[in-house]
């Protein structure tokens, strides 16, 4: 794991020094913050659209009583859904919201072998069918990227603590983007800055994929260990 050992001061430090800001008081530290926090969003989406499993994080529920069950307050994106039953694992398909009722006919139940899908809608997770089997589900997301707090109570905080997959370097997309929102604040111009934000940016997305440089990308598999898998066999 990358160990992006700058400080929340230094960060400060730097936006001031690409803005020509050093004791200036026209943009305060706590905008500063504000800016950076910003900023460090905009990188998480560019590294976790890389789709490298940047940012992995978990959480359970137990069926059927977590139907529908409470996403985690940091939730942003769905990585994988799986349920545990009976001793197995299988990973369960999303439904779409039109198909929300897609096990409410009595011949549907009734010629299928245990079977669940997912479906996120707003703040929660929900399971059809209704009477999905009992099990533990486990939930592998996307997490929200995380903030320095902005009353200088995180300036010795460092960057890895927040955002642990920023490697040495990819600061500097920070700083930058921070430094530009500093300048259009000013009302100055930005248009060598937004120059070299692009650069980073392409130089960003080209490093950032491929995270596994030893082994080629292959199909993924989308049936086998799943309950699809398990109805096709049945059938």
């Amino acid at each position: 794991m990358p160990n992006n050992t700058a400080t929340l001061r230094n960060l400060i430090d730097r936006v001031r020094q690409r803005a020509d800001m050093e004791g200036s008081t026209f943009v305060t530290d706590s905008e500063v913050i504000t800016y950076i926090n910003t900023s460090m969003a905009e990188l998480h989406d560019i590294l976790i659209q890389k789709f490298e499993d940047y940012y992995v994080s978990s959480a359970t529920y137990t069926l059927p009583d977590d139907n529908p069950g409470a996403l985690p307050t940091n939730f942003y994106k769905v990585l994988g859904v799986d349920l545990e039953t009976s001793g197995s694992t299988y990973r369960l398909r999303r439904y779409t919201f039109q198909e929300r009722n897609m096990f409410n006919s009595p011949l549907v139940l009734a010629g299928r072998p245990t079977n669940a899908l997912y479906s996120i809608q707003g703040g929660e997770i929900k399971f059809i069918p209704a009477d999905t089997a009992s099990g533990t589900i486990t939930l592998h997301y996307v997490p929200d990227p995380q903030q320095f707090a902005s009353d200088g109570t995180d300036d010795s905080v460092r960057l890895v603590s927040k955002a642990p997959q920023v490697a040495l370097g990819y600061e500097e997309y920070i700083v930058i983007d921070s430094a530009i929102k500093c300048l259009v604040k000013e009302e100055s111009d930005v248009k060598i800055h937004l120059a070299q934000k692009e650069q980073l940016r392409r130089r960003i997305e080209e490093a950032a994929g491929r995270r596994d440089a030893g082994e080629p990308m292959a199909i993924s598999d989308v049936t086998t260990g799943t309950h699809h898998d398990i109805i096709i066999n049945w059938l």
